[in-house]
């Protein structure tokens, strides 16, 4: 049974249709990654899921709740997380003060959920920025800010994390040692679900591609066959290579 399911999610603004019914499953020990051109409706589904928007219509359920139009914190608070496109952070807090917050936040769910780690520190570790915590959050590189977020979010004790746009604004190199953490991420019991425009990262690292066009899904499946599709190349691809 996948953890998080999404059927027929519709949202509106005006008279814009942003997702026109969009059906979705994720498994916490899985990556997914939701692929489209700009202004496909990636970032909105994004916020409808995480409670930032309300949906129009439509069902958003989480081990087996329904949490549709529920708030961010009550969300994030329930295991699953995300992230946003803009490297966020307290910037004149220190890394490890920044981890920390973060990790008070996940020990106020109330729930029966164990923290995968047993200090900041060990998130730090594990996002590699173990020698940096007490530099300020704010005089860090960009590339360094984004495994920041990352640390972040993990501190909130996530279930599954939905990574907006992780590799934008990386050089090659930190792409690469972004793909290596996000991998890590399952075997720590922490699903993924990202958005991103870097074609060789998204097959990489995600056993399934959505492909989402004017806010519809056009194709689904394992990325070598995704990413082959005629329609996919036509809309999505095209523009892009």
């Amino acid at each position: 049974m996948a953890e998080l399911e999404i059927t027929g999610l519709r949202k509106e603004f005006g008279g814009v249709v942003a997702l026109a019914g969009v059906d979705i499953s994720v498994q916490s020990d899985r990556i997914v990654g939701i692929i489209g051109p700009n202004g496909s409706g990636k970032t909105t589904l994004f916020n409808v899921i995480a409670g930032v928007h309300k949906p129009t219509s439509g069902r958003v359920l989480w081990r087996g709740k329904d949490i549709t139009g529920r708030s961010a914190h009550e969300i994030a608070r329930s295991g699953l997380v995300r992230t946003f496109q803009q490297a966020m952070s307290f910037p004149g807090l220190s890394v490890r003060e920044n981890v920390r917050i973060s990790c008070e936040h996940g020990r106020s769910r109330g729930d029966e959920a164990r923290s995968k780690w047993d200090s900041p520190e060990e998130i730090l570790n594990f996002v590699g920025l173990a020698a940096l915590g007490s530099e300020i959050a704010g005089a860090m590189p960009f590339g360094n800010l984004r495994r920041l977020g990352i640390a972040v979010a993990l501190g909130a004790n996530p279930s599954l994390l939905l990574l907006d746009e992780p590799a934008a604004g990386l050089s090659h190199n930190e792409s690469d040692d972004l793909m290596e953490l996000v991998l890590r991420l399952p075997k720590m019991g922490v699903g993924v679900c990202l958005i991103d425009h870097d074609m060789f990262l998204m097959s990489a690292l995600c056993e399934r591609l959505v492909v989402l066009n004017f806010g519809t899904k056009i194709a689904e499946g394992p990325p070598n066959l995704v990413l082959n599709d005629p329609k996919v190349t036509e809309v999505y691809l095209g523009n892009e290579l």
